[in-house]
């Protein structure tokens, strides 16, 4: 499948979000579960640190997936923008709602450490929070298709990756070595470099994907804007220019 082809077939978030609200039970079902198990740990991570305080964020988790599978937000609308803000305005509105509720209790049942944020800088100071946390989802979201990969084909595509993230001062013939330890085949220094090359090329391929999944247009522009924002354009930028030439019009 070209890279062309990969783009046009992506089964959005988007398109999630409508099947996790639609009325076919079953599909409903399975596309809320899906969402939840994605994206579960990001949110419950976001909202712990925008609430700092453990047992509060796992309430507002709850809350968060009681809302999602009851169907509160079947009028989500793609056209207003990306997914990642349309779940950065749910959880921001949770985490204002948690604070409000602080605030109105009478003073002597306030915790003196709990810390209401300075209006001031809560924003800017949550936008970065929430930036931080879904770019490692994405890079999350990367390397579990990758390692579905290896599973699937017997190749060490993610192995030979996380070798040389953990050891990167490693020379070639000492990754080869360990590569092979792991693969329980031999490897030698120049099939090394070809499968780190294909390796690092699937990996690119799998965070444009999982950026691409969360957007509203397969637009290679839109794609790339969106890596950009989220400082992961270093992981793909030649796998995104190839893209870009392949989606060139033939003269």
């Amino acid at each position: 499948m070209s890279d062309d082809d990969r783009l046009s077939q992506i089964d959005t978030l988007w398109s999630m979000v409508y099947r996790a609200h639609a009325e076919d039970r079953s599909d409903q079902s399975q596309a809320q579960h899906q969402l939840l198990a994605r994206y579960g740990s990001a949110i419950q991570c976001y909202l712990r640190g925008a609430m700092r305080d453990t047992i509060a964020a796992d309430d507002a988790y709850q809350e968060f997936a009681v809302k999602f599978l009851r169907g509160d937000f079947k009028t989500a609308d793609e056209q207003k923008g990306r997914f990642r803000s349309f779940l950065k305005v749910i959880l921001g509105r949770i985490v204002a709602d948690h604070y409000r509720r602080l605030i109105r209790r009478p003073i002597s049942q306030l915790d003196s450490t709990v810390q209401v944020p300075d209006n001031r800088d809560a924003t800017s100071d949550d936008e970065r929070a929430f930036q931080s946390i879904w770019r490692d989802q994405m890079l999350t979201e990367a390397w579990s298709r990758l390692a579905a990969e290896e599973q699937a084909t017997g190749k060490p595509w993610m192995t030979l990756l996380r070798l040389r993230v953990e050891n990167p001062d490693c020379r070639s013939q000492e990754l080869a070595s360990l590569l092979a330890e792991h693969a329980g085949e031999p490897f030698n220094v120049s099939r090394l470099r070809v499968q780190l090359h294909r390796s690092r090329e699937k990996f690119a391929n799998y965070l444009i994907d999982a950026i691409a999944d969360t957007l509203r247009t397969n637009s290679v522009e839109e794609i790339e804007a969106e890596l950009s924002e989220l400082e992961l354009l270093q992981y793909c930028q030649g796998v995104l220019e190839k893209r870009k030439r392949d989606a060139e019009p033939e003269d």
